[in-house]
């Protein structure tokens, strides 16, 4: 099951920007009464577009809240989460706070799922920079 949610999320992930932000998966429907889900849905719809064009900032904002949710308005994928952190490494703008970021996001993690990680900001970081990934594990 998690492959398949990863591979819908990666699909999304590789249309066009504006599809994307109707279509990625990780945003949910609010609940009535909480006023910062419904702000933190635009926002993370908002963040994910310009993450797509390479905004270091949207990029974090998008790793942040597939990591914590983002009161209740995305849903939680850490391996996705792990993966907009590597990207945000190999951007070369990473900060000392990214790089932990990075480690509690993805040391937790299974093998198979670092893996899957990998494999996910390798594609990112190929489209969003045309470049291969920078060499090395920084998990």
């Amino acid at each position: 099951m998690l492959k398949f949610l990863l591979a819908l999320s990666v699909g999304a992930l590789f249309v066009s920007p504006v599809q994307a932000t109707d279509l990625y998966p990780a945003t949910k429907a609010c609940v009535p009464g909480k006023p910062h889900c419904e702000r933190w849905t635009a926002e993370f719809k908002r963040s994910l577009a310009l993450a797509q064009k390479g905004d270091h900032v949207a990029q974090q904002t998008v790793a942040f809240c597939l990591y914590s949710g983002c009161h209740g308005a995305v849903a939680i994928d850490r391996v996705a989460s792990c993966s907009w952190y590597l990207v945000i490494a190999d951007s070369g703008a990473a900060t000392v706070l990214d790089r932990s970021n990075l480690r509690n996001s993805c040391q937790p993690m299974t093998p198979a799922q670092k893996d899957e990680a990998r494999a996910l900001s390798g594609e990112l970081v190929r489209k969003l920079y045309n470049r291969a990934p920078v060499s090395g594990d920084q998990i």
